[in-house]
């Protein structure tokens, strides 16, 4: 019990960032900070309660970077996509990724996916986050130039700090690494009056702006057909990864080298996507974040309820949260863009058809600012580059449906 505990604790204060993160890049869009924030850490709650006593399971689901990212810097303002259009994506979205799973579709589709495109989408998530960060400091732009006139500023050496320190923490295995880099960004910018103080504690703000306004007849415009795949396998992809990496880590991997009890783990992130776009969220999502409780010692539901309960009490802090600037929380998101690039390590890069598409699918994702081209490209490239190579058995039928469906809405 008391192992538990402290595991649940341990995750809260790796991902505290995230309650200031994830409101930031959301106000970029158009929506409401205090709101969104509301909406953000209810979802976090009942979703994570499920998933502990559903599934026993000691990580914290809650929205995820990569979808909101998608939303808020390519489908909004790329795309023409309204905010609450947007969460409106995000219900169907997840109510999808609950029928493939209830129907065990899911986890049949993850199984036969292309391993060099998961590894490389998430690689390409990974740089477009690092894009964002450089973005919003004014070194990048979304056609994209760099703007090294602008590199030379009190914010971006912050930034700069930030980063170090970050990595100084990490290599010392502290668990709170990001929160304490985020925490003395905010020191630096407040000791250089780069940011201001809006208050310590408050009762919550109103989830009104939000709250049930999401437009449920959003995918009946064919124009938004692709930013609905988009989020669809963003959401997939998100999650196989988080979660497989959570269950080697946690041991709850069977001798066949399959997930235990994952019929039950895979139903509460479609149902928590679908409440949370009804409060105003986006997608849940297994967050990488809950490693740092599992190392702890945590290994059932009890970690998971500790941690969703004290991210509860966030709903308090809203005036602190919200004095906390974009260049204080910039280090924590290149750093996350950074560990998913880490993964296109797992690609075979000698072999060339497995090399091409996965290059194409990274470099296009930060290129174009746009995770669906990411997507598109690399299902076709790679069902193209296998069958002139004479390997077109090596492609499975779902690649094939896939990279077929991709094609008739790019070029026809």
């Amino acid at each position: 019990m008391r192992k538990e505990f402290l595991a649940g604790l341990s995750t809260f204060f790796t991902l505290a960032y995230l309650l200031l993160l994830y409101p930031q890049l959301m106000s970029e869009g158009g929506f409401d900070f205090g709101a969104t924030l509301v909406a953000m850490i209810l979802s976090l709650f009942v979703s994570t309660l499920f998933l502990a006593f559903y599934a026993d399971f000691p990580a914290v689901l809650a929205s995820g970077i990569s979808v909101v990212s998608y939303l808020v810097f390519t489908a909004i303002p790329m795309q023409g996509v309204l905010p609450m259009q947007a969460l409106g994506i995000v219900f169907w979205a997840g109510f999808i990724v609950f029928l493939l799973s209830a129907f065990k579709l899911r986890q049949k589709i993850l199984r036969h996916l292309p391993p060099v495109l998961k590894f490389s989408a998430i690689g390409g998530i990974g740089l477009f986050l690092i894009c964002i960060a450089l973005k919003n400091l004014g070194l990048l732009s979304p056609e994209p130039a760099l703007h090294l006139d602008h590199a030379l500023t009190p914010a971006t050496g912050i930034v700069a700090f930030g980063l170090l320190f970050l990595w100084l923490l990490q290599r010392r295995h502290v668990s709170s690494a990001f929160l304490f880099s985020i925490l003395a960004c905010w020191l630096f910018g407040l000791l250089l009056g780069l940011t201001s103080w809006k208050g310590f504690a408050a009762w919550p703000p109103s989830p009104a702006p939000s709250f049930l306004q999401l437009d449920l007849l959003a995918p009946l415009h064919p124009k938004l057909w692709t930013v609905l795949l988009s989020v669809l396998l963003i959401s997939l992809f998100d999650s196989s990864g988080s979660l497989t990496a959570l269950s080697r880590l946690a041991n709850k991997i069977d001798k066949q080298g399959h997930i235990e009890r994952l019929d039950r783990i895979v139903i509460p992130d479609g149902l928590g996507s679908m409440f949370a776009s009804l409060l105003g969220a986006t997608s849940q999502t297994f967050t990488l974040e809950s490693s740092s409780g599992i190392q702890v010692g945590g290994r059932h539901g009890l970690t998971a309820i500790v941690a969703a309960c004290a991210c509860l009490l966030g709903l308090f802090f809203v005036p602190l949260l919200s004095s906390i600037p974009f260049f204080a929380t910039a280090p924590a998101l290149i750093t996350i863009g950074f560990s998913m690039l880490l993964t296109a390590k797992e690609i075979t890069w000698r072999n060339w058809t497995e090399a091409l598409p996965a290059f194409i699918t990274l470099a296009t994702i930060p290129l174009t600012f746009s995770i669906y081209n990411g997507f598109a490209y690399g299902f076709i490239s790679y069902a193209v580059v296998k069958t002139i190579s004479g390997r077109y058995r090596e492609v499975h039928t779902i690649t094939w449906i896939l990279a077929l469906l991709f094609t008739a809405h790019l070029f026809l």
